[in-house]
């Protein structure tokens, strides 16, 4: 079979297996376990509905876990099954004509099975990139980004974690006007790429930018 989960479904699963593992361990209540269980299943089947028959069997495995051992081996054996983000730095520097000698991370040393985006700060150009896939193609941003001195919701993944101020300039409608656009975004891309279990927050987040 070949692979079929972005790293953000992949995340998407590990969160619902947790979601019964904590039902079972807050609860002695049958009833309360059946119903987290019946929110799991409804959840991994509306995610997966486009799925074949046998990649909605892997998936739907993680609706019978019980505890966190069963947990990490589905997503064990679901790992092989992850489509890794792919970007060359060739490809990546293309998405930046205008950034003059563009420091791109090492993605060597990165677990592309894992992310869902991209993202790094370039003390060079003191500018933080975004790199991710919108409609089957790469797309990149660079804006400016200054780290909150307390937590907050992060824009893209609608977690509570450390963030920062993520700014891009834009163009005004008269000549020789900029305006800036952002919000308040993970300081840690990795962090937040495996909080990230669906693409709206950041097709939203993405779209605000680039209007």
């Amino acid at each position: 079979m070949e692979p079929f989960l972005e790293p953000y479904q992949y995340h998407f699963l590990k969160r619902q297996g947790l979601k019964i593992v904590n039902a079972r361990i807050s609860s002695t209540d049958s009833h309360v376990i059946k119903a987290v269980r019946g929110i799991v299943e409804d959840s991994v089947f509306h995610q997966f509905k486009h799925c074949s028959e046998e990649e909605r069997q892997l998936v739907e495995r993680m609706i019978a876990v019980k505890d966190e051992t069963e947990v990490e081996q589905v997503l064990g054996d679901l790992h092989s099954f992850i489509i890794p983000f792919q970007a060359s730095e060739k490809q990546i520097k293309k998405l930046f004509p205008k950034v003059k000698k563009l420091k791109i991370p090492d993605l060597d040393r990165i677990d592309t099975k894992k992310i869902t985006y991209l993202t790094w700060w370039d003390p060079g150009s003191h500018k933080k990139f975004i790199v991710t896939v919108r409609e089957g193609k790469l797309w990149g941003i660079n804006g400016t980004f200054q780290k909150s001195p307390q937590e907050g919701i992060c824009s893209i993944c609608g977690r509570h974690e450390p963030t920062g101020l993520f700014l891009v300039e834009k163009k005004g409608k008269e000549v020789g006007t900029y305006k800036k656009k952002g919000n308040y975004i993970c300081s840690d891309g990795e962090a937040c790429n495996e909080n990230l279990t669906d693409l709206t927050k950041l097709e939203d987040f993405l779209d605000h930018l680039s209007r």
